[in-house]
């Protein structure tokens, strides 16, 4: 069966939908299936690539303003010119992300088998792009939310099937796009890679082996440096902790347009020798950063539909502090309520963070946390039902 995957390709763009995506190409290419993933790119990387079996078809939308709602069409038309040159017909259509998914869904019709997946709604996610941008583009933003409601509503009319990560992002499409919609989702949680993501035996030997402090804790967070992610909270929290003479280090791994801001938010909180940005953490390094950390902390401020890399670092064996923003509190609090934040503040955050780092919260062996995550979210079992749903069903 030939498979068109529409969202982004992790080793291009790293980030949880992108492995999410990722992951279900490289399950059905080794189910024998032929599989082409449909992904954004930088302009420099080649159109056309077949890498590990999986055939990656890159387009690059032409350049418009930021600011202009026009943008999206853009995004379609590049991605539709690349379906036709190279991929006249498939079979099937796995949908993520949605600009490049409905442009196939024009181009290959009705009759073709589809699923989009929501990894979070359109229209929420680009209201609070939006919202922390720049004058231009907040005083464009009710046109571009308007047109970005209706492709998003258009893709999901048009999908015959439609999946979700967590009940909050079905709960959210019910209030944007209405309940008829929402009763056709199915939720089908993200999956983990558990082969990769386990405890370490010596984390000790591991902190050495990353450059990492041994002899105080190590807090260990992995986000895009982007507003929603609530980086700016965890350093007001890392503050109020330092400040009463707690003793941590606190490692920023990602890129992102904020990283500047929060390096300065840094040395004006006299946080330069408790905080590292890491920067792009490599893919072959993340799963000894997650095994070596004493936490992982999520301090998402706005919208988390999911949270992969919260059950990439219980597969690791490590606890995870978290805010009860989006969907974390269906994750997390499925392993323990007490990894909980009160809110997404920033008093409470530290508050959270005090009392991991006092030993007074609840504790899990991590051979206990990764035997959960393989049970409930390995990725071969979670692929298989998501096939069986999306494709064969």
């Amino acid at each position: 069966m030939k498979i068109l995957i529409c969202g982004a390709y992790f080793p291009d763009r790293p980030s949880g939908s992108a492995r999410t995506s990722s992951g279900k190409a490289k399950e059905l290419v080794r189910r024998g299936e032929d599989v082409w993933m449909l992904t954004a790119a930088d302009p420099l990387l080649p159109e056309y690539e077949l890498r590990d079996g999986l055939h990656i078809l890159r387009y690059v939308p032409e350049k418009v303003a930021s600011w202009n709602p026009a943008r999206a069409f853009s995004h379609q038309k590049a991605a539709k010119a690349v379906l036709e040159r190279h991929l006249p017909k498939v079979d099937a259509i796995l949908g993520h992300s949605l600009l490049s998914t409905q442009a196939a869904l024009e181009l290959y019709g009705d009759s073709v088998r589809s699923c989009y997946t929501l990894n979070s709604p359109a229209t929420m996610e680009m209201a609070i792009v939006w919202r922390n941008s720049s004058l231009l583009r907040r005083i464009a933003a009710p046109v571009g939310l308007m047109m970005i409601k209706r492709i998003e509503a258009e893709c999901l009319r048009r999908s015959r099937v439609i999946t979700a990560e967590s009940q909050y992002t079905i709960d959210c499409i019910g209030r944007i796009h209405g309940k008829k919609i929402a009763e056709r989702l199915r939720l089908i949680p993200a999956s983990v890679d558990t082969s990769r993501f386990v405890p370490a035996e010596d984390r000790e030997s591991l902190k050495v082996q990353l450059g990492w402090p041994t002899d105080i804790p190590i807090l260990f967070t992995l986000r895009r440096l982007e507003w929603r992610m609530g980086l700016d909270r965890l350093l007001d929290a890392s503050h109020r902790l330092v400040s009463e003479g707690l003793r941590f280090h606190l490692m920023i791994g990602g890129t992102g347009s904020l990283r500047g801001r929060l390096e300065e938010q840094v040395r004006t909180l006299g946080l330069s020798k408790s905080v590292t940005f890491l920067g792009r953490v490599e893919d072959r390094q993340l799963p000894l950063a997650y095994a070596a950390c004493d936490a992982f902390v999520l301090p998402t401020a706005e919208l988390e539909c999911f949270g992969l890399i919260a059950l990439e670092a219980l597969s690791a064996g490590r606890p995870v502090l978290a805010t009860p923003v989006g969907a974390i509190p269906e994750v997390v609090g499925k392993f323990e309520s007490g990894w909980l934040a009160r809110s997404s503040e920033p008093e409470d955050i530290a508050d959270l963070l005090r009392r991991f780092l006092e030993g007074k919260l609840p504790d899990h062996s991590s051979a206990e946390l990764h035997d959960r995550v393989y049970r409930e979210y390995d990725r071969v079992r979670v692929v298989s039902e998501f096939i069986e749903a999306a494709v064969s069903g």
